[in-house]
């Protein structure tokens, strides 16, 4: 069950705004996200590469989307949008999303305090509002965020060679 866990709290946010591109209500894409994890689990003996993971992932997810879209007809003028259920929107948000999940990953890997003040920044907040939320000085805040910067730059500078290729 713990295999499940990680690999549901790895991928949920993932789907959820990939789903959140072809649906508009949050709830409807969390229950798609929720619903294909499920069913690639059930299946996961079928699998022999991650790219038949990602794969089913994502054509399940935006088939889903769209299968809900037809159904309720929640917004026809969202339907006859063709860029919608063309293979480069489609291409695109995968890798969109698949970026978003490099991303995530590296922010995750940073110390605890650099971790947060970078989530915090992320959210919104300035360094003032983040030194208060994390009872430290604004000048720490910002030397947090520098270090921060720095080791996310460093780790993912190898994603600029990835979307060459991917263009």
């Amino acid at each position: 069950m713990n295999a499940f866990r990680g690999f549901f709290e790895k991928l949920y946010p993932v789907l959820c705004v990939f789903t959140s591109r072809y649906i508009k209500n949050r709830e409807q894409c969390e229950d798609i996200a929720q619903e294909v994890l499920l069913l690639y689990w059930e299946r996961r003996d079928r699998f022999d590469h991650l790219f038949q993971v990602k794969s089913f992932l994502f054509v399940s997810a935006r088939n889903r989307s769209l299968n809900l879209i037809k159904r309720e007809k929640v917004n026809r003028d969202f339907l006859r949008d063709s860029h919608v259920g063309s293979d480069d929107f489609y291409e695109g948000n995968v890798i969109e999303q698949d970026t978003y999940l490099l991303v995530r990953q590296a922010i995750e890997e940073l110390p605890p305090r650099a971790r947060t003040v970078i989530k915090l920044a992320m959210d919104g907040l300035t360094n003032p509002e983040i030194a208060r939320e994390m009872n430290i000085s604004a000048e720490t805040v910002h030397t947090l965020k520098k270090t921060a910067y720095r080791k996310l730059r460093e780790r993912l500078q190898d994603l600029y060679v990835i979307f060459l290729f991917s263009i």
